[in-house]
């Protein structure tokens, strides 16, 4: 095959490297002819989907299927929704029933993005020596943070941010090398859709963003400012109109209350220890001094720009691991600038080569015989959940207790509202079903379910159980907790319970004082 016969394979099989890495957790998301999402805000988002194909054009402004009976008004915005329903209809066209069609797109939609932001690096980088743009396709592809952030069967709304955010950046430092009005459209565009979807992210991003612009200097017309800051305003305006001023509410008092204790048992909030940084984004990170000089020594304005983002990424990144999408994405675009220190680019293929040894630990590491049984146990649980969904699926309304982490996919399959939830405007309802859970006192676990009208209870394995709620409540686990004896002992439930359903993993008691039409 000739030189130029491979180079045109060359981006396709690029592609299709992103794409497969992505699907690495296949065996985990169909199982048995169903479809899994990876984790309970997908359950969450599919919800919203779902609700967006049944009404067109209907914007979500409430969600009523988690801290049932209040709900809650939460931050979640319409873009990724309508995004998702769009590909589920899409899907739908073909002939496949609607649910199949909707489990579908949630499962591919994140790839696609992934795929969609791959495809604009290259055009992107188009002007660049070849060599150092294929190693910026490859640590995307297999950059391990980057995956987890489009990967099969994750639809959220990450996936969508981080393309916005890869066109964003890209755009910037066109502007502080060569300015065009295209550009300047392009990025207003992308800044305002991107703050649309979430807005805490791109707020600092852009923020640093322009401080690192300002550090070299850049200067853009009158006609650039204008075309940059026409669409920014125009996409920011429509997503006030459409959301109705939600991005700026503020937390409720109650969530405040427990928010610390919560939060540490969220992953995307936790901390990332030095180690997994460096094995998410591998001996690159080693390279950055080097970077410095070329930033600094030689005056090289996309190298000042990628320093001084990464600087400010990797502590956010310690901090809290949602931050890792963003210091993968900016660390992946500056991959051509990291190379080009070196004045062979055979040489720097090779030290790129070496430098991803700490990415193939991480991965590595997901296929322990530990991981293995983890997930193996997971599929388990899974499968024994939507049993329990199909049990309370029906035109009667019944209200769930049940622990958070399972109260979303409950939500989802069952089309019953929970008290719990995975967000955290949900946690009030998270607070008392965990009260719920560790209390020892049968009248006080009645009042609980009597307050949130709760029809159905759900107990699952109690350590594990027990171990979150006292996480959360900063309470350890007594004896004799209710999660403990319903579990253990369903047959001998309090008056105000009557085992309904028990399979392997889960016990489902009716309350039929509390069941409503």
């Amino acid at each position: 095959m000739s030189p130029r016969s491979l180079k045109n394979f060359l981006l396709p099989g690029l592609l299709a490297l992103v794409v497969l890495v992505r699907c690495w957790n296949a065996a985990d998301v169909f199982v048995a002819g169903r479809t899994f999402f990876v984790d309970p805000d997908c359950y969450s988002r599919m919800t919203r989907v779902q609700s967006v194909l049944e009404h067109p054009g209907r914007v979500i402004h409430e969600h009523l299927f988690e801290n049932w009976p209040e709900g809650v008004r939460p931050h979640t915005t319409a873009p990724f929704d309508y995004l998702t329903a769009g590909l589920a209809a899409a899907i739908r066209a073909s002939g496949i029933s609607s649910q199949t069609a909707l489990d579908a797109a949630g499962a591919w939609i994140s790839p696609l993005l992934g795929l969609l932001t791959a495809a604009f690096l290259w055009v992107w980088s188009g002007r660049i020596e070849l060599s150092y743009r294929v190693a910026m396709l490859v640590f995307f592809a297999v950059n391990p943070i980057l995956v987890q952030g489009t990967v099969l069967g994750r639809p959220d709304h990450q996936s969508l941010l981080m393309l916005c955010m890869a066109a964003a950046l890209g755009a910037e430092m066109a502007l502080l090398t060569q300015p065009t009005r295209h550009w300047a459209l392009i990025g207003g565009f992308v800044w305002g859709l991107g703050i649309w979807v979430s807005l805490y992210e791109p707020l600092v991003l852009g923020g640093v963003a322009v401080i690192c612009g300002l550090m070299v200097k850049t200067k853009l017309s009158n006609r650039e400012r204008l075309c940059f800051w026409l669409p920014l305003i125009a996409v920011g305006l429509l997503a006030f109109t459409v959301e109705g001023g939600r991005l700026l509410a503020m937390p409720d008092p109650g969530v405040r209350d427990k928010f610390a204790n919560w939060s540490r048992t969220i992953g995307e909030l936790a901390h990332v220890p030095l180690v997994t940084l460096f094995q998410w984004m591998g001996g690159i990170l080693l390279l950055l001094p080097a970077l410095y000089w070329r930033g600094w020594r030689q005056r090289d304005a996309a190298a000042r720009f990628w320093l001084g983002l990464i600087a400010v990424l990797i502590p956010l990144t310690w901090w809290q691991a949602r931050w890792g999408y963003f210091l993968g994405l900016a660390l992946t675009m500056a991959i051509p600038s990291l190379l080009s220190i070196f004045t062979r680019p055979r040489l720097a293929m090779v030290v790129f080569l070496i430098a991803l040894w700490p990415v193939g630990l991480n991965w590595k590491q997901q296929n322990t015989p530990v991981q293995i049984g983890f997930r193996a146990e997971k599929r388990l649980d899974q499968l024994a959940l939507f049993d329990v969904a199909q049990q309370l699926k029906g035109a009667r309304r019944l209200p769930i207790l049940a622990p958070w982490w399972q109260s979303p996919a409950l939500a989802y399959w069952s089309g019953q509202p929970c008290v719990a939830g995975s967000s955290h405007e949900s946690l009030p309802g998270t607070v008392d079903s965990s009260r719920f859970y560790l209390s020892a006192d049968p009248a006080e676990a009645e009042a609980i379910l009597a307050r949130r009208r709760v029809a159905c209870v759900v107990a699952y394995e109690p350590d594990r159980v027990n171990a979150v709620a006292s996480a959360i409540l900063s309470q350890p686990a007594g004896e004799g907790t209710m999660g403990e004896y319903l579990y253990r002992r369903p047959h001998s439930a309090p008056p105000f319970l009557e085992l309904a359903y028990s399979n392997a993993a889960f016990r489902v008691f009716l309350r039929p004082a509390g069941i409503e039409p």
